[in-house]
């Protein structure tokens, strides 16, 4: 990427769908519990429908065409405790890699390119994406770490 990057979150919550997949920390799952204020009784059932896999060391959320936690308002509902995933989306490495990846984000993301949009030049991005999969990989146990 050389030229600069806009972005301006929306909301529209089309980052959260589709198929795909978030990981979770177990201290996240905590603080989504907490934030939820489920009860001890109830615990089980969410992380059953929260994790289908682990992978890494990190707890796998298998979104099946929407994420469990996007609520009907399109927003999410832990917006305070959502995992790193979700904190640093769209500053990913794998959007920035090539034209075809940045396309599918743009078709992805309306807040891509929008006129209004914060300013981020090429160097800002790569610290960006980088800080993202540096702290991603340190949360990860596993001796083949994967990326965003």
């Amino acid at each position: 990427m050389t030229k600069p990057f806009r972005f301006e979150c929306t909301g529209c919550g089309n980052c959260c769908r589709g198929r795909g997949e978030v990981y979770f920390t177990e201290q996240d799952l905590s603080n989504v519990e907490k934030l939820l204020k489920l009860k001890p009784a109830e615990k089980p059932a969410f992380r059953r429908k929260m994790v289908q896999t682990k992978r890494n060391g990190l707890l796998v959320h298998l979104t099946n065409g929407r994420c469990a936690l996007l609520g009907n308002d399109n927003r999410c509902s832990v917006y305070e405790a959502r995992p790193i995933q979700c904190r640093t989306y769209p500053f990913w490495a794998g959007f920035f890699e090539n034209e075809d990846d940045m396309d599918f984000l743009k078709n992805e993301c309306e807040g891509v390119g929008r006129k209004n949009g914060q300013v981020y030049s090429a160097l800002a991005v790569k610290r960006r994406t980088n800080k993202t999969e540096r702290d991603f990989r340190a949360l990860q146990t596993g001796k083949e770490p994967f990326s965003l």
